[in-house]
């Protein structure tokens, strides 16, 4: 990546089912601001014109994709997903590979982060081209966080080395494809890509990001990040 390229391609895993919201319903394709969780991320990500491709990974027994307004958008090539989110990834990594090489980077964001925004996205982007190492965004923590050990005993944690991880979440594919599968030979379950790279022994640069950028798990946070987007378009209106 000598310059900022025009062939980034983002994987977006979306072939979860989303259990911790008790919907009818995988999360995301829940309602959400006149569309779904699904399409309002994907039409963030698309505002980018620097990304030139989605790799969208789905459930093999999904049968509400065909109802997305983004169904057959050219931008947009759909893989069949894993079991686990890694297992998504990596179908993901193999279409990318494919269609971009192993040399090329490459973004992982949620599909349940309908928040996410243009400024973010690009300048993640910038940042790894300037720095040539993987990146992720991610916010410091300001709570007092405390980690439990057994029978009701904490210890508090120091806060000022702490970061919420957040997507998207930028790597070469050939480096992220290794990492999963070492971490995948391992049979250690990753929490996101970056988790697998450093299992691998690989460097993780953060990119201070929004705290708005939330990741929809429970129904308090579809509220959330609908409070959320009314700010961020309230602003942009100004």
């Amino acid at each position: 990546m000598s310059q900022i390229s025009d062939q980034l391609c983002c994987i977006v895993p979306a072939a979860g089912i989303g259990e911790r919201m008790l919907a009818e319903r995988p999360k995301q394709y829940l309602p959400f601001r006149s569309t779904t969780i699904l399409d309002h991320t994907l039409r963030r990500l698309l505002s980018s014109d620097l990304i030139d491709k989605i790799i969208l990974v789905l459930n093999k027994n999904d049968t509400y994709w065909p109802q997305s307004s983004f169904a057959k958008h050219s931008k947009i090539t759909v893989v069949e997903g894993g079991d686990e989110r890694a297992d998504s990834v990596l179908k993901g990594l193999i279409k990318a590979e494919q269609l971009y090489g192993d040399t090329s980077w490459l973004l992982v964001h949620d599909a349940a982060r309908p928040c996410i925004l243009k400024a973010d996205i690009e300048r993640l982007i910038k940042v790894t081209f300037l720095n040539q190492q993987g990146a992720i965004l991610a916010t410091p923590i300001h709570d007092t966080v405390k980690e439990y050990i057994e029978d009701g005993v904490t210890k508090t944690l120091p806060r000022s080395k702490l970061w919420r991880a957040l997507t998207p979440q930028l790597f070469r594919v050939e480096e992220l494809k290794k990492a999963l599968l070492t971490a995948q030979n391992k049979a250690v379950l990753v929490t996101d890509e970056a988790n697998a790279i450093e299992i691998n022994g690989g460097f993780v640069h953060l990119v201070e990001g929004r705290h708005d950028n939330l990741k929809v798990t429970t129904p308090a946070d579809l509220l959330l990040a609908d409070f959320y987007v009314e700010q961020q378009e309230r602003i942009e209106c100004e």
